[in-house]
Parts: structure tokens; C-alpha cells; sequence
């Protein structure tokens, strides 16, 4: 039986990768359209394919910032789990305070303003 830290780290693996993939099929569409507009500036009939080339890019960019999103959100909440597990486990004796404030400065970090 998984021990729920173990499962929240898996769910967290999950979001990060579901977000990873979203950036790579983004960059992915880029160079579909970077080559739709090389095709088009050459001469090629290829407006039409450059204009779904770009509808999809911005179907799967919108679909990025949604998975972006959910993952900030996941590792803000793991991160908000993790100092009150650390604290209870503190306090039961069975970890430093310095687990404690190395769960609380993620937790900081996380819910840093962004630049």
C-alpha cells in the first residue's frame, strides 16, 4: 500500500509531465507554422495550411497555460502538505526543525511573485 506522501509525489510526477508534454507539442506546432511561412514566403499555395498551422498553435498554447496552471497549483498544494506534515513530524519528534523550515521556504518560493 502507498503511504499518501508517495501518492501526492506520483499525482505531482504526473502534472509536471502532463505540463512538459503541453510545452513540447507548443514548440513542436511552432516549427509547423516557422515552416508554413517559409513555404508561403517561397511562393507555395500553403495559406491555407499555414492558417491551420496556426489555429493549432494556439489551441495547444491555451492547452499549455491550462496544464501550466494546474501544475503551479499542484506544487503549491504538495508544498502547503508537505509543512504541515513536517511540523506534525516535528512535533512528534520524529524530524528537525530544519525539515520544517526547508518545507516552509519552498513553500515561500512557490508562492513568490512570478517575474
Amino acid at each position: 500500500m502507498l503511504a499518501k506522501v508517495e501518492v501526492e509525489q506520483r499525482l505531482l510526477k504526473v502534472v509536471r509531465s502532463e505540463s512538459d508534454l503541453a510545452n513540447a507539442r507548443v514548440a513542436q506546432a511552432k516549427e509547423a507554422v516557422a515552416e508554413q511561412e517559409s513555404r508561403v514566403a517561397s511562393g507555395e499555395n500553403a495559406k491555407g495550411e499555414l492558417a491551420s498551422a496556426k489555429a493549432t498553435l494556439a489551441q495547444l498554447t491555451e492547452a499549455a497555460q491550462v496544464a501550466a496552471a494546474k501544475r503551479e497549483r499542484a506544487e503549491l498544494e504538495f508544498a502547503e502538505a508537505n509543512v504541515r506534515r513536517q511540523q506534525k513530524l516535528l512535533k512528534l519528534g520524529s524530524a528537525h526543525k530544519s525539515d520544517v523550515d526547508r518545507a516552509e521556504e519552498k513553500l515561500a518560493e512557490l508562492k513568490a511573485p512570478k517575474n
